[in-house]
């Protein structure tokens, strides 16, 4: 199989989330256990279920990429969105998995064993998910991928976890009930609300809600110095492909001069929005 740019950028990127979400996960499951916190214990989990999720993601991204053929007239980027999904539940079920502990945890509180060392290292892992978090907002700036968005967003939200946790790891060993786990629900809570958000909206997409948004500016763009009404836009996604259908009106009837204005259409939509316009035109003339 021939791999786009955009496909090969995706998945490079997805599998770099993958080897450093790993590291990330030995070096806090090493600390979590070392000073018997459950909040570092729990954001090591949490950065082993990303981990999970872009391996996930790099299988996901190689199948989308298939070309259209017979059977996908339009490929096969709906997958991408079936994808959203998996990753959506992971982090809700990720989430339920770490309030058990933390609740356990709160209800059986037991020292933590609070090390400088230990705090510079969960220190550094935070900012290494920051710039994993650029790296992800780069590539799905440049490939237009809501996947890798999703990546980028899921991480600037582990550097937050991850530094509330630090910040309950530096307070440990001055404070004397269990912040250790409260942190770890602070954690699940906060993962268990993203994942809903993110089911939410993949779902949305998968059962064809329409955008207006992207409906709208795609009317303008066509109307846009055109002697044309469009009466009536739809939109079709498929991952980075996107499907138009118009009912359009013009003063112009031949076919010649339809023939023009579709293609001059066609190559207006599609180095906005990299996408295939199919046209009803008022005299039944078809594009």
């Amino acid at each position: 199989m021939t791999l786009s740019s955009s496909s090969k950028n995706k998945i490079l990127a997805a599998a770099a989330g993958l080897a450093v979400n790993l590291l990330l996960f030995f070096t806090k499951l090493y600390v979590g256990l070392s000073v018997n916190s459950v909040a570092i214990y729990t954001d090591a989990l949490n950065s082993l279920a990303d981990g999970a999720i872009c391996f996930t993601a790099v299988i996901g991204f190689y199948f989308i990429s298939s070309k259209a053929s017979e059977r996908y007239p339009f490929g096969t980027g709906k997958a991408e969105d079936l994808l959203s999904l998996v990753i959506s539940a992971v982090i809700v079920v990720t989430g339920g998995a770490f309030a058990f502990i933390s609740l356990e945890r709160l209800m059986y509180p037991v020292p933590v064993w609070f090390s400088s060392v230990y705090a510079v290292i969960i220190a550094v892992t935070a900012v290494v998910k920051l710039f994993l978090a650029l790296f992800f907002g780069a590539v799905s700036k440049k490939n237009k991928s809501q996947s890798i968005k999703g990546f980028a967003a899921d991480s600037i939200l582990d550097f937050f976890i991850t530094l509330c946790t630090l910040i309950s790891f530096t307070l440990s060993e001055k404070i004397s009930f269990s912040l250790d786990g409260i942190a770890g629900m602070v954690i699940s809570i906060v993962l268990i609300i993203q994942g809903i958000k993110m089911t939410v909206s993949a779902c949305k997409k998968i059962s064809g809600k329409r955008d207006d948004a992207l409906c709208e500016n795609a009317k303008a763009l066509l109307e846009k110095n055109e002697n044309i009404v469009v009466a009536d836009i739809q939109c079709h996604i498929y991952g980075d492909v996107k499907i138009f259908t118009a009912d359009i009106s013009a003063n112009c009837k031949t076919p010649e001069e339809i023939a023009v204005i579709s293609q001059r259409l066609n190559e207006k939509l599609n180095r906005e929005f990299y996408s295939k316009l199919y046209i009803n035109w008022g005299d039944k003339h078809e594009e």
